[in-house]
């Protein structure tokens, strides 16, 4: 049983990484449609697609949906639909490094998060990870594309919100969705998503201010863009949403909210290549804290659960002794 439980985490980590290597392209794909799709209809529109590809691929467990996937899934689902409209919305305002970054504090979210939500006390590791990958999203959040230092501007509040928002939900998803079925949670909150996010570019597009709407409804119909767009979405929303969510059975949130981050130093990497960011002292003193920051929740993750097992087999032969 214990080799099983070892061999699931082992592949939870391994499709970690897959994710988080797609989702250190996200910023550079998603800062190039903008130039051809609104932010909040693109939000809308691909969490539609994802939706639907997630409604055929599970269709056959639509008859195990109970009210509890709803309590669930609808209340965190905002929370992710929220940190989701912000970060594409502050997109906009600054650059992808910056954007991917400022998602890194979802980290010190998390912790707490849990703690309060399921009373497990982030161990001292969990909490030291927290920190150092709290001052390596402190670091970067400075970086444009002039390297000039810090600044903090409409773009860089609405990301680092964005990070707030994903630790609500990645908390709330790995104390409490770990019983559902992980296809069938993440397409009810991509419904929700798509809702909303429709909604939100609606009124963006009819809401003016002085005389300018808050955002231009824009979508290109262009056959190259649209098959481009689609399968980003079905590997970097579906596939993804559905790996993550299925790992965070096996690895504590905390180490999920670290271990993310890593696509930060993807994305600081093909940004510089790209020439949207410069390449500075912040951007390497910044991605080195993020290395550091997921090795260290890794080590707490591993301690805590040799701490778990030690007690579990404790309790075991306790049990057995007459």
């Amino acid at each position: 049983m214990q080799k099983l439980l070892k061999d699931k985490k082992s592949i939870s980590y391994a499709g970690l990484l897959f994710v988080v290597l797609v989702w250190g392209t996200g910023p550079l794909t998603s800062k190039f449609f903008l130039d051809y799709y609104s932010p909040t209809l693109s939000v809308a529109v691909g969490s539609f697609i994802s939706a639907l590809m997630l409604l055929f691929l599970f269709r056959h467990k639509l008859k195990g949906i109970t009210p509890d996937y709803f309590k669930i899934a609808i209340p965190f689902g905002l929370f992710y639909t929220m940190a989701n409209l912000s970060q594409k919305i502050g997109l906009q305002y600054t650059t992808p490094t910056v954007y991917s970054f400022l998602e890194n504090l979802s980290c010190i979210v998390v912790p707490f998060l849990t703690w309060w939500f399921i009373k497990k006390k982030p161990s001292a590791l969990q909490l030291v990870g927290s920190a150092v990958c709290l001052a390596s999203a402190f670091v970067l959040s400075g970086l444009g594309s002039s390297g000039e230092g810090f600044s903090l501007g409409i773009g860089e509040i609405l990301c680092a919100l964005s990070g707030i928002f994903y630790g609500v939900n990645i908390a709330g998803t790995g104390a409490f969705a770990k019983k559902f079925d992980a296809g069938i949670y993440i397409m009810i909150q991509m419904f929700l998503e798509s809702f909303v996010a429709l909604v939100t570019a609606i009124l963006f597009h009819y809401i003016r201010v002085d005389g300018v709407p808050m955002e231009v409804i824009r979508f290109s119909w262009n056959p190259l863009l649209l098959l481009a767009r689609i399968a980003i979405i079905l590997v970097s929303s579906t596939l993804c949403w559905i790996i993550r969510t299925n790992s965070m059975k096996h690895v504590d949130a905390s180490v999920v909210a670290v271990i993310m981050p890593f696509s930060s130093i993807i994305a600081g990497v093909l940004s510089v290549l790209a020439g949207m960011d410069v390449l500075s002292v912040e951007l390497v003193v910044g991605a080195t804290l993020g290395l550091v920051a997921m090795l260290i929740c890794a080590v707490g993750d591993i301690v805590a659960d040799k701490k778990e097992r030690q007690t579990a087999n404790a309790d075991g032969v306790k049990e057995e002794t007459p």
